[in-house]
C-alpha cells in the first residue's frame, strides 16, 4: 500500500464507525465502568407501616396507638431527620394524632423530639411546631412536665442567638408560648441571677453592646420587631411579678395598717433587726425554749436565703442596665410609628388584621411604664449614676408623648384584650409615667412617744403632715425650666384629663366608661389625689380638683353599677386612710377645703340608700358597705375629730335611722315590707348585717331596732339577733 493511502487512513481512524452486525453486540469500549451489582435483599421502609395500617383497618393491629398510616411515636420521631420539609411537617401531625388519644405518653421523648425541630430551616415545619406546642403544653400540668422542660428551653435559647433571623423570630414566638404556660422554667431566678433567655432575646432584637449602640432592629419589619419586642415584655412582666394573679389593690400597700387576726399591726424586721425581732418572726432556731439563753447556740434560718440590702441593690442595678439599654431603641420605634398610629385622619385596620404602627406603640410605651414601674419604685432613698440616667431616659420618653396626649384619635378605638382602647391605654401609660416621675410620697416623722400616748391631738398630726407636704414641694420646686419643670407640667395635663373623662357625657352617643377602665383609673386618681394642695391661688390644687370629680362622678353613678362598687370600695380605702391615728404617708383634705370635704359626707350618708337599691342584686358590694359601717361603728363617734376627719360624728343618728328600711319598711299605703336583708341568700352577709344593726342602735332613735326585730321575728336569725 503507498505511503500516502495508509497515513490518510489512519487520520480517518478515530471517526470510522463499526458496522454492527446481525445478531452480535455492540463492542465494548476500552474505559467503560462496570455498574452490575448484586442484592440479596430489597429495602422497603414503608411496608411495615403499610402492612400495620392494614391490620388496624381489619382491627387486629397492635395495642400500641398509631395514625391513619400505621405510624407510632418511634417512626414518626425518625421522620424529624428526613430531608423533606413535608416530610417533616406530616410528622408532626402524626404526633398530635397519636397524642389527641393518649396525652401523657412518652412525655420525654416527646419533647426531646419536638426540641430539635425548634431551628428547623423550614418555616411551614417551625410554624407547625409551635401550633403543636401550644396544643400540648395546656393539656398537662406544669409538675409534669418540669423534669422534661430544661432541654426543650436550652434549645429555644440556642435559636435565639441563629444565625437566621427567621429562626431568631420564630423562636422569640416560642419564649412568648412558653412564658404563658410554664413561666417559672423560662424566667428562673432573673432578675436576682443572670438568663440566658433574656440574653437571646436581647440579641433577637439587636441589642449587641450594652447600650444597643450596634441595634440592627432597623432591618426587620414592623411585625418582627413586635413579636420580639413583646417576648421581651412578657419576660420582664413574668420575672418582676406582675402576671394576671397581681392584686387589684397593690398601689395601696403601705398605706392601710394590717391587722392580723385582731392582733394588731403586723411588725416589721428592720435591715438590722434585734435578736427579739428574729425570734418573733420565727428566723431563729434553737435547741431550748428560752431563745435568749441559746442565743449562743442558734442559727439563723431564712437568712440563708433572704434577700437582704445588697440583693436588692443588685436587682436594681440589673434592671437599670436593661432599660438603659432599650431605651434608644424604644425612643426610635415609637417615634418611628407615631405619625403613623396616631395621624387623626388615618382609618383603623381592618378587625382581621392587627395595626402594627399601633400596636409597636402601644408595647414599646408599656414596656417603659413596665421598666420605669420597677426602677422607680426601689429606689426611694437612693441615688446614683444609672438612676439619674434612668429618669431622665424616662422623662425623655414622656416628653415624646406628650405631642399626642391624650390619645383620642378615630383609629385608637380599637379594643385590645384588657378590655380598654388602644388610646385609652395609652393615656393611662402616659399618666403613670407622669406619676412616677413626681415626688413620692414621704413617710411622716412623728415627734418622741406620740405613739405611746392615749391620745394625738388633731393639730399635732395636722403639723405633721404639712412639714412632710414641705418636703416634697421642696423636692418638685426647682428653679428654671428643667425636666422636673416638664414632668410637673405633664402631671396638670394628666389631672386635666382625668377629670375631662369623669366629667358628664354631653354626647349620648360616646363610648361608655367600662368598669374595667374605671378600675384601671383609680392607682391614677389615688396618686393626684396624695399629691401636696397647691399653696397659692393662681396654682391649680390638683387633689381638690381630681378628687370633686371623682366623688360627682361616684355620686351620679347608679346604685347597682359595677363602677359604683368599685368606687364605694375606693372611698372606703381612702377614709380609712385618712382617719388613721398614726398614718405612714401624708393624706388629708384640709379644713379648708369645705366643698371637697361636703361631698365626702355626702358619699357617707348615701350608703343606707345604695343598700336599699342593691337589695340582692350584688351582695358582694352589699358586704362592703355592712363591713364598712360596722368597723366604723366600733370605733364610735368619739374617734372621729370635727376639724380632723371627714366624716361628721353629728350624722351617726340620721344614717342610724336611714338603716332601719334596709331591714324592714312600715308603707303609708302598702303597709309592712320586708327589707333587702330578707332577700339576701348569704348566711354571712345576713350575719354581718345584725351586727351592724347591733352596733348602730346605740344612735338609734328607736326605728332601727325596731325594723331589725321584725325582720328577725320567727325566723331563724331571732335567737342570734336576741343573744
Amino acid at each position: 500500500m503507498p505511503k500516502a493511502t495508509r497515513k490518510k487512513k489512519e487520520k480517518q481512524a478515530d471517526f470510522t464507525k463499526a458496522k454492527l452486525k446481525l445478531g452480535k453486540g455492540k463492542k465494548q469500549v476500552s474505559n467503560a465502568t462496570d455498574t452490575s451489582f448484586k442484592a440479596r435483599s430489597i429495602a422497603l421502609p414503608g411496608q411495615q407501616a403499610i402492612s400495620r395500617a392494614i391490620l388496624n383497618s381489619d382491627g387486629l393491629g397492635p395495642s400500641e396507638p398509631t395514625t391513619a398510616n400505621g405510624l407510632t411515636l418511634e417512626d414518626l420521631f425518625i421522620r424529624f431527620r428526613h430531608p423533606n420539609a413535608g416530610v417533616r411537617r406530616e410528622s408532626l401531625g402524626g404526633v398530635k394524632e397519636i397524642l389527641s388519644i393518649d396525652v401523657r405518653r412518652d412525655i420525654g421523648k416527646v419533647l426531646r423530639a419536638l426540641g430539635g425541630l425548634v431551628s428547623d430551616d423550614d418555616a411551614t415545619v417551625r410554624k407547625a411546631l409551635i401550633g403543636l406546642l401550644a396544643w400540648y403544653l395546656p393539656q398537662l400540668p406544669v409538675c409534669t412536665l418540669s423534669p422534661h422542660l430544661p432541654l426543650l428551653i436550652l434549645q429555644t435559647s440556642s435559636s435565639l442567638s441563629h444565625i437566621f433571623p427567621e429562626i431568631r423570630l420564630d423562636a422569640c414566638k416560642l419564649v412568648h408560648l412558653l412564658l404563658t404556660h410554664v413561666p417559672s422554667h423560662v424566667v428562673g431566678n432573673w432578675p436576682g441571677e443572670p438568663s440566658n433567655i433574656l440574653e437571646g432575646l436581647r440579641l433577637a432584637v439587636g441589642l449587641g453592646g450594652e447600650k444597643g449602640v450596634n441595634s440592627q432592629i432597623g432591618r426587620l419589619t414592623g411585625g418582627a420587631k413586635l413579636v420580639t419586642l413583646r417576648a421581651m415584655m412578657e419576660f420582664v412582666k413574668k420575672g418582676l411579678g406582675q402576671g394576671e394573679e397581681q392584686s387589684n389593690q397593690e398601689w395601696l400597700e403601705g398605706w392601710v395598717e394590717k391587722k392580723d387576726k385582731g392582733k394588731g399591726v403586723e411588725i416589721k424586721v428592720k435591715n438590722e433587726p434585734t435578736f427579739e425581732d428574729l425570734a418573733q418572726e420565727g428566723w431563729v432556731v434553737g435547741s431550748g425554749w428560752d431563745l435568749q439563753k441559746e442565743m449562743e447556740i442558734s442559727w439563723e434560718v431564712g437568712r440563708l436565703t433572704a434577700h437582704g440590702k445588697e440583693d436588692e441593690d443588685g436587682v436594681l442595678s440589673v434592671l437599670s442596665q436593661l432599660y438603659i439599654s432599650l431605651h434608644p431603641l424604644l425612643l426610635s420605634t415609637f417615634l418611628e410609628n407615631a405619625p403613623t398610629a396616631f395621624s387623626p385622619s388615618s382609618t383603623s385596620s381592618t378587625p382581621s388584621t392587627e395595626d402594627i404602627p399601633l400596636a409597636l406603640c402601644t408595647t414599646t410605651a408599656s414596656l417603659t411604664e413596665l421598666l420605669a414601674r420597677a426602677i422607680l419604685t426601689r429606689s426611694s432613698t437612693r441615688t446614683s449614676t444609672e438612676l439619674k440616667e434612668v429618669r431622665s431616659n424616662i422623662s425623655d420618653f414622656l416628653k415624646r408623648m406628650a405631642a399626642w396626649f391624650p390619645f383620642s384619635s378615630n383609629r385608637l378605638k380599637v379594643p385590645t384584650p384588657s378590655g380598654l382602647t388602644a388610646g385609652f391605654e395609652l393615656s393611662l401609660v402616659y399618666s403613670n409615667l407622669a406619676v412616677l416621675l413626681a415626688p413620692r410620697p414621704v413617710e411622716l416623722i412623728w415627734p418622741k412617744d406620740t405613739r405611746n400616748t392615749k391620745e394625738l391631738g388633731w393639730k399635732e398630726r395636722v403639723r405633721v403632715i404639712e412639714d412632710t407636704w414641705e418636703e416634697m414641694r421642696r423636692k418638685q420646686n426647682v428653679k428654671g425650666k428643667g425636666k422636673e419643670s416638664a414632668d410637673e407640667w405633664a402631671l396638670e395635663e394628666v389631672a386635666s384629663w382625668v377629670v375631662e373623662v369623669l366629667a358628664p357625657k354631653k354626647d349620648i352617643l360616646s363610648p361608655q366608661f367600662t368598669p374595667a377602665a374605671y378600675t384601671a383609673l383609680l392607682p391614677i386618681v389615688f396618686s393626684l389625689l396624695i399629691q401636696p394642695p397647691s399653696k397659692s391661688i393662681d396654682e391649680e390644687d390638683i387633689p381638690s380638683t381630681v378628687g370633686d370629680a371623682f366623688l360627682s362622678h361616684l355620686l351620679r353613678t347608679s346604685s347597682t353599677s359595677s363602677i359604683r362598687t368599685v368606687g364605694d370600695g375606693f372611698v372606703v380605702s381612702l377614709t380609712e386612710i385618712h382617719e388613721q391615728r398614726h398614718p405612714r404617708y401624708p393624706f388629708y383634705i384640709p379644713f379648708s377645703n369645705a366643698e371637697l370635704r361636703g361631698k365626702c359626707q355626702t358619699w357617707f350618708e348615701s350608703l343606707p340608700k345604695v343598700l336599699w337599691e342593691l337589695s340582692a342584686k350584688d351582695e358582694g358590694a352589699t358586704e362592703q358597705i355592712l363591713e364598712f359601717l360596722l368597723r366604723l361603728g366600733l370605733r364610735g363617734k368619739e374617734a372621729l375629730d370635727d376639724k380632723y376627719s371627714i366624716l361628721s360624728a353629728d350624722s351617726f343618728a340620721s344614717i342610724s335611722s336611714k338603716l332601719a328600711p334596709f331591714f324592714h319598711l312600715q308603707h303609708p299605703s302598702k303597709g309592712s315590707i320586708p327589707g333587702p336583708w330578707t332577700k339576701l341568700s348569704d348566711a354571712k352577709v345576713k350575719k354581718l348585717g345584725l351586727d351592724v344593726g347591733r352596733v348602730w342602735i346605740e344612735w338609734d332613735d328607736g326605728r332601727l331596732k325596731d325594723a331589725t326585730s321584725k325582720a328577725v321575728r320567727a325566723g331563724e336569725w331571732e335567737d342570734y339577733w336576741l343573744r
